[in-house]
């Protein structure tokens, strides 16, 4: 079965006018039954009443009338006289059956009497005082076609018995009949239309103003804020209390999406504002060209918790690269990273030392923010040939990688996130480095990003796809470590930022 059948099986309409029509059936054949029955047994007694009647009549209006057994003046009076009770056929026989007279005289008629009829002569038969007429006749009522078989004995001229055989029905129950067949005809054409008419009315005054609310409910369903019910209001029933409620209804609906959309827009053009106030605490790389920075920066949102900065001091050969990643992300993310920026960027003209900016940021962060936030951050430094420094607040292993040999060195951290508490020291660890060595930073955006065949993106395959474009520029290894993820993502949960550097000559 298919939907659209489903769906209209599924209809209260269907549902309702499939039950109307079984009870309106249900009384059509009810009622006529119960009308054909009790005309049908008024029709019976009326019937066995008029035979009875008819039956005596004819034995009264014969009574005077001397049939001789012949075809003669006799005869015809009482042919004529049956006649008047539209009995035009009949036969007179004698005890041994045989026929003596027959109207018609040739044709379609009695040709020969029966067994069962000669039988019936003995009951009716006149007894032996011999009276010319018995008020004795049989009467079989044939209650299926209204027709009736009367045998009547009578006496010839001569004295001999004979009997009357006809077989008539009466004119009138049929005609009765007719009209029975008429009137339930027209009760039953009447109880079709009634229910018709109803049908329609109900129809009108029901489903019609529920299918107008239907339809209005998926329209605004779709998206259509503007769909209302328009019929007349007049009935001010239970379903116009309905329409009316359900307009009102989509018209808050309609001015609390609109003013939504307005505050959505509002607040899209304050993200955006923010997002340029955002990007100019960010670095530029045109003072670090020795370095050969592949840099991603992308938010997943207008605004991002993540942060990265450059500092350099040539004068004291000091080079530090600064990222960092805030809980959560949006709005609220990207407020503590401007906080971030501002403290750093003041704590470094101050004091030139990782571990202490890193410390001091640290205490900035607990005490400004009071533990509400907090935030991951790594700070690679460059101040004497062949070593690299790294203080780790509880940011994902940044890695370097030796191109000539593909070895891979992970920095741990050395304590938990910025912000934790106000009371924390980090440790600076040194590595020895090469020229031309590559440093990589990430944030947990990249290795815990959720992929399509289950599970993470996670930092080996990040490491693999580094170590297969080693080759190229960091600019490229950034561009094609960006393209993998985002084939296999399934969803971006947090913001993304990769920073790929050289160790320099």
């Amino acid at each position: 079965m298919n939907k659209s059948k489903i769906k209209t099986t599924n209809s209260l309409r269907f549902k309702i006018g499939l039950f109307y029509s079984l009870l309106a059936l249900l009384n059509i054949i009810f009622f006529t039954v119960m009308i054909f029955e009790n005309q049908s047994d008024l029709l019976l007694k009326n019937f066995q009443f008029q035979s009875e009647n008819l039956a005596n009549t004819i034995l009264a209006d014969i009574q005077t009338i001397g049939l001789s057994g012949e075809r003669d003046e006799s005869f015809e009076v009482f042919r004529k006289t049956l006649k008047l009770y539209e009995i035009n056929k009949f036969t007179i026989f004698d005890v041994d059956g045989k026929i003596v007279l027959s109207e018609p005289e040739s044709g379609p008629g009695v040709k020969e009497i029966t067994e069962s009829v000669l039988k019936k002569t003995k009951e009716v038969s006149s007894d032996k005082e011999g009276n010319l007429f018995k008020a004795r006749y049989s009467l079989d009522l044939n209650e299926s076609d209204f027709t009736v078989d009367f045998l009547l004995p009578i006496r010839l001229s001569d004295n001999k018995e004979v009997f009357l055989f006809t077989h008539f029905n009466i004119s009138s129950i049929q005609d009765r009949l007719k009209q029975l067949y008429i009137q339930v005809g027209y009760a039953v054409l009447w109880g079709i239309v009634f229910h018709i008419i109803f049908a329609i009315l109900v129809y009108r005054a029901i489903f019609k103003r529920v299918g107008s609310l239907e339809i209005a409910s998926k329209d605004m369903a779709t998206g259509n804020l503007q769909s209302r019910v328009t019929w007349n209001f007049k009935s001010n029933d239970e379903l116009d209390s309905l329409g009316k409620s359900f307009n009102l209804m989509a018209e808050e609906i309609q001015n609390k999406v609109t003013t939504i959309t307005r505050l959505n827009e509002e607040i899209n053009q304050e993200l955006q504002i923010g997002k340029e106030v955002q990007e100019l605490f960010l670095p530029s790389v045109k003072k670090y060209k020795k370095f050969n920075i592949g840099k991603l920066y992308r938010p997943m949102r207008e605004v991002s918790g993540d942060l990265y900065q450059y500092f350099q001091f040539p004068e004291q050969n000091y080079y530090g690269f600064f990222l960092a990643d805030a809980s959560g992300h949006g709005v609220s993310a990207a407020l503590v990273t401007v906080v971030m920026a501002m403290s750093l960027q003041a704590i470094m003209k101050e004091n030139h030392s990782a571990i202490e900016a890193i410390n001091q940021l640290g205490e900035v962060i607990a005490n400004r923010l009071q533990a509400s936030f907090f935030a991951t951050g790594v700070f690679v430094v460059f101040e004497e040939p062949g070593v690299v420094k790294f203080v780790n607040a509880g940011h994902n292993a940044p890695f370097i990688i030796r191109p000539s040999t593909k070895q891979i060195t992970y920095v741990d951290s050395s304590g938990p996130p910025l912000g934790m508490g106000d009371d924390i020291q980090y440790s600076l660890e040194s590595f020895p480095v090469l020229p031309g060595d590559k440093i990589i930073l990430y944030t947990d955006g990249v290795v815990e990003t959720p992929i399509k065949e289950g599970g993470l993106f996670g930092l080996e395959r990040f490491t693999e796809v580094v170590l297969e474009n080693i080759h190229l520029s960091n600019a490229e290894i950034v561009e094609k470590a960006m393209a993998l993820l985002e084939e296999k993502h399934e969803e971006y949960k947090d913001d993304v930022t990769m920073i790929v550097l050289d160790v320099p000559e």
